[in-house]
């Protein structure tokens, strides 16, 4: 959950610092992918079947967030 929250604040930082160069966005794009990855772990190792919707709404909001900064720099899927 420590390593979850820092990438948040780092992805957090860099969407405030602005996505409009590329490098920026790559940036913010790995995080945010990271953070996925984090969140996947500890829904899938997770004893707590409460914390489960909790873990697909973060997923859910991540997935929002990245098809958004791809949408600003014109890249679309």
């Amino acid at each position: 959950m420590k390593a979850l929250g820092k990438t948040l604040g780092s992805a957090r930082k860099g969407l405030a610092a602005g996505v409009a160069d590329p490098d920026a966005a790559e940036q913010v794009l790995t995080l945010l992918e990271d953070a996925g990855a984090q969140v996947g772990r500890l829904q899938v190792g997770c004893c707590a079947p409460k914390r489960l919707p909790l873990y697909a709404e973060i997923l859910e909001e991540l997935t929002t967030a990245q098809l958004t900064i791809n949408s600003e720099i014109g890249r679309g899927h």
